[in-house]
């Protein structure tokens, strides 16, 4: 198996492979192979949790992850088939060489860089988004693309599509992707002896800069600076710069053009090899990458505690949301849907194929369990009157009589509008194959919202950008987004094209605003539709 000599578990290992006294390669393969299959293991146990857990669990990407460390596996499989090949009968009759070789090619393996990632990822992350992706700074990642869509573009169906001719020499690979993608965490496994070696072959060296005089200052003042007397004329050439400088800059410039949420990742970097206050040259360089707005973490200051539950890395996309949910129309349609409360519901001829596809889906991950209910929680829940009286309209129109029954008890109303919230729901759950949680808070307040946007606007609640997203959405839109905009309330919905809208109409609209930030939406991937009277389906 081919290593990249600029890898940093590859690197490492080359001072490991000097260092540690050699030991028989049996009693070292079996080493790495017990610890390659228990870390495989615990990917595949990751996995599992993904699968039972999320609606879609290929949203967390971790399978390229797993195949890196099965690779690993097998490359150190045959190592262990050609040692095995090599004991003789007699001790006298083994090929010293050949075992050097093997030695080697064993300590040169990445599986140590792996269990540092997994290691890290399990003891100081949540919310994971990916084990390993690439990110690149030619032209900005607006927030609507967020970490999940970097890298690609718009195609003229509305889908994503890759972007042709990436420059990868203008990207940074990131080791985790954590907190629902709000954190990057990049592993450098380089040791300190390599680090030196790193910073003398580029030439860099540490100087006290005396001569930093102000006309307005009677002392000099004194800073330690890092210098590169090789490449000083040349800024821009990477190739005189240690490897870290350059992975935090390149880190950076990434984030620097990366979005989630309207704001940029943070940033972390882990050097489990690397000591902070033994060396003065390395506490040069660690300072240096913290100039950079990153947060730099050394063997001193890492946790030892072995996670043994993996739930936390589940994402979580519900943590940041306010004690009252504003909910739209598209939601409150999907709450009283017969294709939300009945199992099996048999397809028919007559049905949307949007219909047909929505009945596969709900099959596979019941909508209202696994999703809406874990969002809604035991928050309160309210809509606004435009949205309430559309959803009452389409409901009144085309819904069926279950359907519209479920409207009444959700909403309280007639005759359902003196029962309590208990009765509320047991009558709700009466109608639904699926246990309707004790703590949903039905019925939901309905709200007057163009009194209270109008009164945030003139209190300048809202930035001046919120003038021109208003410009572009309906007047149900208008009260539902503005509503919990102008409240700094967590909006929830189902109409992702709306919220990519008002995204893209603030991002190009910042003109060097870098704190600019819209509503609080959280989007449902998938919605329902009500299944509708036999007669509306002709």
């Amino acid at each position: 198996m081919a290593h990249d000599p600029n890898h940093p578990a590859t690197a490492s290992h080359h001072d490991a492979a000097t260092a540690t006294p050699l030991v028989p390669s049996t009693q070292v393969s079996a080493t790495l192979l017990q610890q390659c299959s228990s870390l495989l293991s615990e990917i595949d146990e990751l996995q599992t949790l993904l699968k039972g857990s999320l609606r879609n669990p290929q949203l967390v990407e971790v399978r390229q992850f797993r195949s890196n460390v099965n690779s690993e596996l097998k490359m150190l499989q045959k190592l262990e088939q050609r040692m095995q090949n090599n004991i003789p009968a007699s001790a006298d009759q083994t090929d010293p060489e050949l075992e050097k070789r093997l030695l080697h090619a064993m300590r040169s393996s990445n599986l140590p860089f792996y269990q540092a990632v997994w290691n890290i990822a399990k003891t100081s992350c949540s919310g994971l988004v990916a084990l390993g992706k690439r990110f690149y700074w030619e032209g900005e990642v607006k927030s609507c693309e967020t970490t999940r869509d970097a890298g690609k573009r718009k195609n003229g169906s509305g889908g994503w599509e890759k972007q042709p001719n990436k420059d990868k020499r203008k990207s940074v690979f990131v080791d985790i992707v954590a907190g629902d993608g709000e954190e990057w965490v990049k592993v450098s496994t380089i040791s300190e002896s390599r680090l030196l070696f790193d910073m003398a072959k580029k030439g860099w060296e540490r100087d006290s800069d005396d001569d930093c005089l102000s006309d307005e200052v009677e002392e000099p003042v004194k800073r330690t600076i890092l210098r590169n007397f090789d490449g000083e004329d040349d800024e821009n050439d990477d190739d005189d710069e240690p490897e870290l400088i350059k992975l935090a800059r390149d880190l950076r410039k990434a984030a620097d053009g990366t979005r989630v949420r309207y704001r940029h990742p943070r940033l972390r970097i882990i050097l489990p090899k690397i000591m902070e206050g033994d060396v003065p040259e390395i506490d040069d360089i660690l300072k240096e990458m913290r100039s950079y707005g990153i947060k730099v973490e050394c063997q001193g200051g890492l946790s030892n505690v072995s996670a043994t539950n993996l739930a936390h890395l589940l994402p979580q996309p519900f943590k940041n949301f306010t004690p009252t949910l504003n909910v739209d129309c598209t939601l409150l349609l999907a709450m009283v849907s017969d294709l939300s409360h009945v199992k099996d519901m048999p397809p028919s001829p007559s049905f949307h194929r949007a219909i047909i596809r929505q009945i596969e889906v709900e099959k596979e991950k019941p909508l209202l369990p696994t999703e809406l209910w874990a969002a809604m929680g035991d928050r309160e829940l309210l809509s606004t009157e435009e949205a309430a009286t559309r959803m009452r309209e389409i409901v009144d129109t085309i819904g069926t009589k279950t359907e519209q029954t479920r409207m009444k008890i959700m909403m309280g109303h007639a005759p359902y509008d003196q029962l309590d919230r208990e009765s509320l729901i047991q009558k709700f759950a009466e109608m639904s194959d699926y246990p309707v949680p004790k703590d949903w808070k039905i019925p939901l307040k309905i709200v007057e919202a163009q009194s209270v946007i109008d009164a945030a606007k003139a209190q300048g609640k809202l930035p001046s950008v919120a003038e021109k997203v208003a410009e572009g959405l309906s007047d149900i839109n208008h009260s539902v987004f503005m509503y919990g905009w102008a409240t700094g309330m967590t909006t929830i919905s189902s109409n992702r094209t709306i919220d990519k809208q008002i995204e893209m109409t603030i991002e190009n609209s910042r003109q060097g605003d870098d704190n600019s930030e819209g509503p609080f939406v959280w989007i449902c991937d998938t919605a329902r539709s009500l299944v509708g009277k036999d007669k509306d389906r002709q």
